[in-house]
């Protein structure tokens, strides 16, 4: 598709897009000059396109499966290849929060960087996830540029990490277009990642206000953000904040099938992880985008389609990685001085130790008053001897790529999940709930839907009225399961802001050493 910008489209006439070579056309009109010998019609303008964006959340996907970094970067690099005046960027959340990340500690993310097209990446509030600290010393290993205008050093003010090549925004010039970029995080990063006593991250608006007049200064014919905002924050801020031409990115994997507009600027977002490539084609005239294309690339199609080529060097990379996580999956991260019990059996029926370990660390990570963990999450149907702990045995007990999530349900949503979770128990099905911050009495032979006697929080009893802070995982958020009256529930801390729960079990591990679980009369039966 393509489009005029308001007040443009009548005058520069609409561009006709048909995928990849239609975009390799438009790139080539570059500098072109109108035909009018008069000098009355059109002005010169300049192709730039822009590819985008990453938030891979530490992931780097399987060798053997279509979306994985050689394939994505094997699609960015064509589409970069393809034109003249190219740009590939990020919009961050690309380090962590992946197993790969708690093993590699973002490392693998930022090598397979250096070796693709990108120039510039915003920092989003999952870098942070692995400290300040561990961040910086990702930033120095980059041979890109990560940006942010309102993650700052609190004690100067300047761009956190400037020392080590970040910045507010850099100005990059390209076939006679100075083209300014700078990134945004979320307001709430803090509050939901670990920045640490010494940052400061301010208001994306502000920070929005204070760039934009830098970059001005500087002589920037055109702004883009790289954004992790959400695009509908992106577009409030967008309408307050005038001189922001293209907005690419998002920080909550929302896709759209066109960009949207608003206040003359242009909001591109493509999801996150590696389904999509975005492409959007600007046509630059003085200091304004005077027209646009945009093509959102499906890179599983692509692939088994058999049109995309892997990158070589991130190929390589890539399955270095595979091998080396193999053996890193062997490593001893914990120990518990008892049986862990991860049986089918137990985790579908009754309290767990290991349930009641698990629905703790989900509860303390988003600060919620209680939790549930559905125990078909629990995979592996073992009986752990007291001992070591791998991170192999992490995986192997929590193989689904969930994230927790807060939500604020009412004491009645509460009394329905439970019933939802006990109502089919006597099959042995996954929804059966492992709590904490709570206890509940069922009884397994009454009638589906009539079986919970007791539910208490806190010790005393749930009241229907009342509301919860619930932390879980993003599958029973979305009703998953059967746990329809969760979808009820107002989202606090959505999932791109929680953390992988594997990785979180093998952290807590880590940092705890030596666990002992016990059962704790949370779960009783009548």
């Amino acid at each position: 598709m393509s489009k005029g910008l308001p007040n443009e489209i009548d005058r520069r006439g609409v561009l006709q897009y048909a995928g990849v070579a239609g975009v390799a056309a438009l790139a080539g009109c570059s500098d072109a000059s109108s035909d009018d010998e008069n000098g009355d019609g059109d002005e010169e303008t300049t192709s730039l396109r822009i590819i985008h964006d990453t938030h891979f959340h530490g992931l780097l996907g399987e060798s053997e499966e279509p979306l994985n970094v050689a394939n994505y970067f094997g699609l960015m690099e064509e589409l970069y290849e393809d034109t003249e005046n190219a740009f590939a960027v990020g919009n961050g959340d690309d380090l962590h929060m992946s197993v790969e990340s708690s093993v590699f500690e973002g490392e693998h993310i930022t090598s397979v960087l250096n070796e693709s097209p990108v120039s510039h990446n915003a920092i989003g509030n999952h870098e942070f996830d692995n400290g300040p600290e561990s961040l910086r010393e990702n930033i120095a290993d980059s041979e890109f540029t990560w940006l942010s205008a309102n993650v700052l050093e609190d004690e100067t003010g300047e761009a956190f990490a400037s020392e080590e090549g970040a910045a507010r925004y850099v100005v990059e010039a390209i076939d006679g277009v100075d083209v300014g970029f700078t990134g945004l995080a979320p307001e709430d990063t803090p509050e939901i990642t670990s920045v640490g006593d010494d940052v400061e991250v301010i208001d994306p608006v502000t920070a929005a206000e204070d760039v934009v007049a830098d970059l001005e200064e500087e002589g920037a014919d055109i702004v883009i953000l790289l954004s992790h905002l959400s695009s509908p924050v992106a577009e409030d801020l967008v309408a307050e904040v005038d001189g922001i031409d293209a907005v690419v990115g998002d920080h909550a994997a929302f896709v759209e099938e066109e960009p949207l507009e608003e206040n003359e600027t242009i909001i591109s977002v493509v999801g996150d992880e590696f389904d999509y490539v975005g492409q959007l084609d600007l046509e630059i005239a003085g200091d304004k985008i005077s027209e646009y294309a945009f093509e959102k690339h499906d890179l599983e199609e692509l692939v088994d389609a058999d049109e995309v080529d892997p990158h070589d060097e991130i190929e390589d990379r890539l399955l270095e990685y595979e091998d080396e996580l193999d053996d890193e999956l062997e490593e001893v991260i914990g120990e518990t001085t008892e049986e862990l019990d991860a049986r089918n059996d137990t985790v579908r029926s009754e309290e767990s130790n290991l349930g009641n370990w698990l629905t703790d660390v989900i509860r303390e990570d988003v600060d919620a008053e209680i939790a549930i963990q559905n125990g078909g999450g629990i995979r592996s149907d073992e009986l752990y001897d007291a001992g070591d702990l791998t991170r192999g045995v992490v995986v192997d007990i929590l193989p689904f790529p969930n994230e927790t999530v807060k939500i604020e349900i009412t004491g009645e949503n509460l009394e329905e999940a439970i019933e939802t979770g006990v109502s089919s128990v006597e099959d042995g099905h996954g929804r059966f709930p492992q709590v904490s911050g709570m206890s509940f009495t069922y009884d397994a032979d009454a009638e589906a839907g009539e079986r919970v006697e007791e539910i208490t929080v806190g010790g005393e009893d749930v009241d229907p009225e009342a509301t919860y802070e619930l932390g879980t995982n993003d599958f029973l958020m979305e009703g998953g399961d059967g746990y329809e009256s969760l979808t009820e529930g107002e989202v606090i801390v959505p999932p791109d802001e929680g953390t992988v729960i594997s990785a979180l079990a093998m952290n807590r591990l880590e940092d705890e050493g030596t666990i002992s679980p016990e059962l704790e009369g949370r779960i009783e039966t009548v």
